[in-house]
């Protein structure tokens, strides 16, 4: 990385700074120093005391970031330390689901064959249904015809004997 040379000024005084870092961030943290001493700054206080105070209110900054980093770091442990269960229960996971979809792809393909075989099966029922109306109409006329050859017999017997 190269090196840059960044002009700031702070509290009124310009200063020429090297560094590897961007112009816009070392602006960015010029800024920030400039506005913790205007913070600080107070009739009562010289330059020097000044500095001190906006010093240490720079350094409380870190030291809170530094906890919150801390505090956060320690709150994430649990879940960086489980991350690598997690994932493979959720790989797991993935792997069930792909198996339940090829299950209800299949059970889906088998009821669609069931359902052609019922419509099948109900056309078939109406078809002997509809046979089943015709053996009764034939099993009607046989009796009737039974009946009609009985009386035929009978008139044939009279007529025999009346002859």
């Amino acid at each position: 990385m190269s090196e840059n040379k960044v002009q700031v000024q702070i509290d009124g005084v310009e200063y020429t700074l090297i560094t590897e870092e961007s112009e816009e961030y070392i602006l960015e943290i010029a800024r920030y120093v400039e506005k913790r001493i205007n913070e600080a700054k107070s009739e009562r206080l010289g330059l020097n005391r000044e500095l001190v105070l906006a010093s240490l209110n720079i350094a409380d900054d870190l030291f809170n970031v530094g906890k919150k980093y801390n505090a956060l770091k320690e709150d994430s442990a649990e879940a960086v330390e489980k991350f690598p269960s997690l994932v493979e229960n959720y790989n797991k996971a993935i792997d069930q689901n792909e198996e339940l979809i090829a299950k209800i792809e299949e059970t889906l393909e088998e009821n669609s064959s069931l359902k052609t075989n019922i419509d099948d099966l109900n056309r078939k029922i109406k078809s002997l249904e509809g046979d089943e109306k015709s053996v009764e109409k034939l099993r009607a006329e046989i009796k009737r015809l039974q009946q009609e050859i009985i009386t035929l017999k009978s008139e044939n017997e009279q007529l025999k004997d009346s002859i």
